[in-house]
């Protein structure tokens, strides 16, 4: 098990290297869906542990209960197969209580 130390100086590396020039501009030529999301996938690379980059619609935090809840993150599908809607979730016991 890392020590408290070890696992700062391993966060303190690995902001230094996502905060870096060559991680924000990037010197390579980039590939179609890099160019057209801005998100780099191949930042996977990087991290022992698999990461799950999102972009597009749903990828961002939203505070509209109209946001639809992909099935990964806990969405169910309805009689119809439509995906639930955040709205639908509130209630006793929600964020709001």
């Amino acid at each position: 098990m890392p020590t408290t130390e070890e696992l700062k100086h391993v966060a303190l590396n690995a902001e230094k290297d996502l905060n870096s020039h060559q991680a924000k501009q990037g010197r390579a030529k980039k590939s179609d869906s890099t160019l057209e999301s801005g998100v780099d996938e191949m930042v996977d690379q990087r991290f022992s542990q698999p990461t799950g980059v999102k972009y597009g619609p749903g990828s961002a935090a939203s505070g509209s209960d109209r946001l639809v809840i992909p099935e990964d993150e806990g969405g169910v599908r309805d009689d119809r197969n439509r995906l639930a809607r955040a709205g639908q979730f509130e209630g006793t016991g929600g964020p709001e209580d």
